[in-house]
Order: structure tokens, then sequence, then C-alpha cells
């Protein structure tokens, strides 16, 4: 008579493990949502999301034939929870019914400089493709020098410092668009700038800016922040152009319901390109792969400003990748 086998010893345990460790990768995310996601745990936990989820899954696969309909529930459970990344993954197919063939083109960059790592004629190299150049994490002495080294062609449109961390945000306009006019964001913390930038008939409403670091204690500042933000980007008559080191993974809750409150969108989820990292460990480091540098656009229903381009840039000297997009602007 044929006899089943019991497993031996070490698999038994393996599938204990495996199980125990798909539900700790469930209940390791549950911090995320703590206080509407604005605490320094729950930005660090998202920033993790990737490494979680792919732990849940090996978990899951490698003892598959173990529980194998509990291991499923637990799995897509957590995946359900990324579920509004998605569109990440796929582009906004009604992206092109703001714009005309004829709107006008935007191009901008964004880098934090680490407190000015990079040097002049990198920084300079980076403004040579675009109308926009937004510097964070700037040394106010270098802040001049640059205006000088960028030539008459630019214009030092905005500078705000952060005394936080002792160092300015500055934005830099090509005078391929003109600065109309420059406003402080209300309540913004940091401080923060709004310009109106025209050109031809177009107008847009841009902010280059870096929040907190909620990761080192400042969530409720990094929170404030958003709020700012979303204050100014709901209420603009214009498209509406954000751009900086936000310091916010995607899988942020509090960031995704700040994309929402203010009617913006990410580049990369707007042009379905996935998650181009922008930050890592050391100064030029050969792998970002935290994307918490964005280029979010909006604006009024019908003339939202959109992305027709967006990739991360490296640049010697800071633990941050440059992000570059093309926006075109409604007439």
């Amino acid at each position: 008579m044929a006899t089943t086998s019991r497993p031996r010893a070490w698999v038994r345990w393996s599938h204990r493990l495996t199980l125990l460790l798909l539900l700790g990768c469930l209940l390791a995310i549950t911090p995320m949502y703590l206080a509407g996601g604005r605490t320094s745990l729950g930005v660090v936990v998202a920033a993790a999301v990737p490494a979680i989820l792919l732990g849940a899954l090996a978990a899951a696969l490698v003892s598959i034939r173990h529980r194998t309909w509990l291991r499923l529930v637990l799995l897509l459970a957590l995946l359900s929870t990324q579920w509004p990344l998605a569109d990440y993954a796929v582009a906004d197919p009604g992206a092109d019914r703001a714009s005309t063939p004829t709107s006008p083109q935007l191009r901008v960059a964004a880098l934090n400089t680490l407190w000015g790592g990079p040097d002049l004629d990198e920084l300079a190299a980076l403004a040579a493709d675009h109308d926009v150049l937004a510097l964070q994490e700037m040394p106010p002495v270098l802040v001049e020098p640059l205006t000088e080294r960028l030539g008459d062609g630019w214009q030092l449109a905005a500078r705000d410092h952060d005394d936080y961390i002792d160092a300015d945000a500055a934005v830099w306009v090509r005078d391929t668009w003109q600065v109309a006019d420059a406003q402080p964001v209300p309540d913004a913390s940091p401080a923060a700038t709004a310009l109106t930038l025209t050109r031809d008939d177009a107008t847009v409403r841009l902010v280059g800016t870096r929040l907190q670091n909620p990761a080192f204690g400042a969530a409720d500042r990094w929170g404030e922040g958003l709020d700012a933000l979303a204050a100014t980007a709901s209420t603009s008559p214009d498209p509406v152009v954000i751009l900086g080191d936000l310091n916010a993974p995607p899988s942020a809750v509090a960031f995704r319901r700040f994309l929402d409150d203010a009617g913006l969108a990410d580049c990369p989820a707007q042009l379905g390109s996935g998650f181009p990292g922008t930050w890592g460990l050391g100064r030029g480091p050969d792998v970002a792969p935290v994307p918490i540098d964005h280029v979010l656009v909006g604006g009024p229903a019908g003339t939202r400003a959109r992305c027709t381009a967006f990739a991360p840039r490296a640049v010697e000297g800071t633990d941050h990748r440059a992000v570059t997009a093309t926006v075109t602007v409604p007439r």
C-alpha cells in the first residue's frame, strides 16, 4: 500500500518562514497609512515598497504549494494597496486633449545640488538645453556666480532661503519665456515663489522648490509644504508646473493624496514610463533607485499643462539625478 511521506523538517520550516515573511510584508506597509501618511516612518516605508513587494513575491512563490490560496490572497491584498501606482505603467490617454500642434514648449530641469557639489560648468551645461533651471540645496554664495556664468540670456527669477538647512532654492528663466510675475507661495514651508511665465499668448504658473525631508523628523513641515503647493496649484487660473526635490516617493500615501487634491500629474505617470530613480547613496552614484525628485503638471480643466518627455540625468557631485522634462503649455 502506497504511503505519503512527510516533508523533511527543513522543508516544513521553510514553508512556515516564507508564510510568516509574506504576512510580515503585508503588515510592514501599515505605517504608510498612519496620520494620512504624514509620518517619518510612513514615508520611509513607502520608499521601501519596491523591496517589500519583491520580498513578498519571493515568499509567495518559493513555497507556493504550501497553503497556495492563503499565499495568493495575502499577495493580492498587498499588491492591491499599490494599485493607484498602476498609472505609472500606462500613458495617460487624454494627455493630448489640452494642447494643439502650435502650443509652446517649456523645457525644464531641476536638481538638488547637495550644497553645491556640481561645479558651475556642470550646472551651466545642465541649463544649456532648457528654458528653466531650478536648483535646490544651493549654497547662497554660489547663486550670483552661477547667474553670471549662465550669461545675459538668463534671469534669476526666484530665490528662497531655507533656514532649516541653510541653503537656497533658486530658479533661473531663459529669455525664451518672460517672467510676468513672482509671488510668494502662501504658507509655504520652506519659503517658495510662484512664477508666472508668458510666451506669446501662453501663460504658465511655475514653482521650483525643495520640501523638507520627512525621514529626519520633519514630517510635519513636509506635510505643510505639500498643503501649500496643493493650494497654489488647485487655485491657479493658468497651467501649472511644480518641480524639484519633493522628498516624496510615488508610493507615499500623502503624496498620492496631494496629487489628487491639487489636480496634478507626475510626468512619469502621465507618460507611463515607470519609476525613474533620482536619489542614491554618495556623490554621483551609479545607482539612484529612489524617485523623490519630480516634475508635476496640472492646471484648470481644458488648459492643463502636459508632459511630452521626461528623463533623469546624472550629474557629478550630488547624490541626486537631475530631472528634465518638456512640457506643453496650452494657449
